[in-house]
């Protein structure tokens, strides 16, 4: 059976996108990767869409990339789709996401942060992780000032959540090296499960991946 890892974050704009084109890349290497983006707002034309970027940065290692719903609105999905008069489903999501998934890994990207809702009951990401029984969910935060809150409102949101969970902090932009010290010091001691360190363009400077294996 094939294995899922959904990459998601505490907010929109923090790089889910280009974690997952470093993970799609990684793993096709050894074996077929698939991406799929499940939704994607503020999409005006081909260029603007995160499959677009995949395919850009992983080129023809990658398997496939897979669009489920794209709206062109750069609001919440929820919203986003309303406006286009569109009525989200995540039972309709996960089912189709289970069929597009791939014969190894596959990649899925969420859009906007973890608890944003999918559909109008406010079921959200970790819903919809928690009902395709993913394999891996991999939580971004920027790495800023601000993301020890951001790590810790994520830990405890995702308390009940069973599978291996982990944060990625990705620097967007350049930041007080003081504060990325400070930041990546606490997710140590404090046990948080820290699974990479990323300037944002570069090479993870600190990469776990274990995670693959459990």
């Amino acid at each position: 059976m094939s294995k899922v890892a959904l990459v998601t974050g505490n907010d929109t704009g923090i790089g889910k996108t280009h974690v997952a084109a470093f993970l799609a890349k990684r793993l096709s290497i050894s074996e077929p990767t698939r991406y799929i983006k499940v939704i994607e707002t503020g999409v005006e034309k081909d260029s603007d869409s995160d499959a677009y970027e995949i395919e850009s940065k992983v080129g023809e290692l990658i398997d496939k990339t897979i669009v489920l719903r794209s709206f062109g609105a750069a609001l919440a999905p929820n919203t986003a789709a309303a406006k286009q008069g569109v009525e989200l489903s995540i039972k309709q999501l996960i089912l189709e996401t289970q069929q597009a998934r791939g014969s190894a890994w596959t990649i899925v990207e969420g859009a906007g942060g973890l608890a944003v809702p999918l559909e109008s009951s406010g079921k959200d990401w970790l819903d919809f992780a928690s009902n395709l029984s993913v394999d891996a969910m991999i939580l971004v935060v920027e790495n800023r000032l601000g993301a020890i809150n951001q790590m810790r409102l994520l830990e405890s949101y995702c308390n009940e959540f069973s599978k291996p969970c982990g944060f990625w902090l990705n620097e967007v932009r350049p930041q007080n090296q003081e504060v990325i010290s400070s930041n990546e010091s606490y997710a140590k001691q404090s046990k948080i499960p820290l699974w990479a360190t990323q300037r944002h363009g570069d090479k993870p400077k600190y990469l776990e991946m274990n995670w693959l294996d459990r």
